[in-house]
């Protein structure tokens, strides 16, 4: 590994290790797109396309490796941007969504709590702005209340929107009467692409980045603000801000970098310090035109941004980004309890290391960096030997159990493409297992 100079160095007490493996199904990999896990007391549930493509939904008792499966009407099209995601109310019904890239909303519910095999098809939430479907999410507010988000239109003319299921009338409401993002003008054609984490009140911090095409060259302006219902909203000073949120809004701005500055709209990651402050890693180019990676957080009232690596290439930007190289990749490993960020980096170069970051003045720091990671150093570690599959992970939507283990899905897939790369006849492979692995 080619270790950057001005890096500290990763000392690791009691390293994750892998402790059980367990095998849920054989899945279809001819196109990489997302699945999802959730832990809910002593049973967890899985969201995944079959070997036959066939949206699936299955769960286990805690304990037992035996899944119970309920195959959906649903085959995945060709298509990474159609993950399938799942969703357990309060009351114990079963939520999925899935398989949409400006499509028809499809989604499906439990007519019993956690009982997988009385799963039915609905395909209708309320009604409304559920033609044209993509970015289905579920997630719970402070209250418990299951929340599902999406995003309704396509790239450019499309509103994220937020609905609340009321779990006891067994029904869904619009939760937020207005999109959360808009453009400037009516042919504004920009598109925000978000994410956001949750700190130990619960409050959701956002970070988002805009895009004013589908070409992921035009990505541009990284913002950021906190919630705690989606309805009230602060920026980083603690100032109120209105939705929905607009590229010319300064109050929320992180970096104003412009179009093809370098930015992509899968590049950006946000996570939180000890005291709950938000700190956000890009890339985009430097002055001289490089791709570099960036640390930004808010001190002496406006966001600071410092490039953090020294890379010597420059990232270049292919149709719509769907078979570019993999550029400059980072992740945050952690961070310790003297506030020493620790962050993992690759490059198209082959090169690789660590960052150590002092949070205080974001500067790089040779001290040793005593975190515990979340996973094995080997946890990407290829199923198999076949060559162009790359290994996919999903994390527990319900984070490390009591006992501090941790449960992560596993599996294997190609790269794939969008809609508009599938071959006339979608092949019947590759296959690869899909395994769940526990953590502790």
């Amino acid at each position: 590994m080619n270790k950057s100079k001005d890096s500290g160095e990763l000392k690791e007490k009691n390293g994750p290790e892998i402790v059980e493996e367990i095998e849920v199904d054989s899945i279809w990999a001819g196109n990489g797109v997302g699945f999802d896990l959730k832990t809910v007391g002593d049973k967890q549930f899985v969201a995944y396309y079959d070997r036959k493509r066939m949206m699936t939904v299955a769960s286990r008792d805690i304990g037992s490796k035996e899944w119970t499966k309920k195959t959906l009407p649903n085959q995945l099209m060709w298509d990474s941007h159609n993950s399938v995601k799942l969703g357990i109310d309060e009351l114990g019904y079963i939520h999925v969504s899935g398989n949409m890239h400006v499509h028809p909303l499809a989604y499906f519910k439990s007519s019993k709590p956690f009982d997988v095999n009385t799963m039915v098809m609905v395909n209708e939430m309320i009604g409304q702005d559920e033609k044209s479907v993509t970015y289905p999410k579920f997630f719970h507010d402070k209250s418990g209340s299951l929340l599902f988000s999406y995003r309704a239109g396509s790239c450019g003319n499309g509103n994220i929107l937020i609905n609340r299921f009321l779990a006891k009338e067994k029904k869904w409401e619009r939760y937020l009467e207005q999109p959360l993002f808009e453009g400037i003008e009516a042919n504004d054609d920009r598109a925000a692409y978000h994410h956001w984490v949750k700190d130990a009140n619960g409050d959701f911090h956002f970070v988002w980045i805009w895009r004013w095409t589908p070409m992921v060259e035009t990505s541009h302006h990284i913002c950021y603000a906190k919630t705690s219902d989606f309805k009230n909203w602060k920026n980083a000073a603690g100032e109120t801000v209105n939705l929905p949120f607009r590229p010319d809004d300064k109050k929320v701005l992180v970096d104003d970098t412009p179009t093809k500055g370098g930015m992509h709209n899968s590049r950006y990651k946000i996570m939180l310090s000890k005291d709950g402050e938000p700190i956000i890693g890009y890339v985009k180019y430097d002055e001289a035109g490089l791709t570099q990676f960036y640390l930004a957080k808010f001190m002496d009232g406006k966001w600071m941004s410092k490039k953090i690596s020294n890379w010597d290439f420059r990232w270049k930007f292919i149709d719509g980004g769907a078979f570019m190289s993999i550029g400059g990749q980072f992740s945050f490993a952690g961070i310790s309890n003297d506030n020493i960020i620790a962050i993992d980096w690759k490059t198209e170069k082959g090169e690789s290391g660590q960052y150590s970051i002092d949070y205080s003045n974001l500067e790089h720091t040779n001290k040793a960096v005593d975190i515990k990671t979340k996973y094995p150093k080997d946890i990407n570690k290829p199923l198999t030997n076949r060559p162009n599959m790359n290994v996919r992970l999903a994390n527990d939507q319900s984070g490390p159990q009591k006992d501090g283990s941790r449960y992560v899905l596993k599996w294997e897939t190609e790269h794939g493409g969008f809609k508009k790369h599938a071959p006339k006849v979608i092949p019947e492979g590759p296959l690869s297992a899909l395994v769940l692995l526990k953590i502790q």
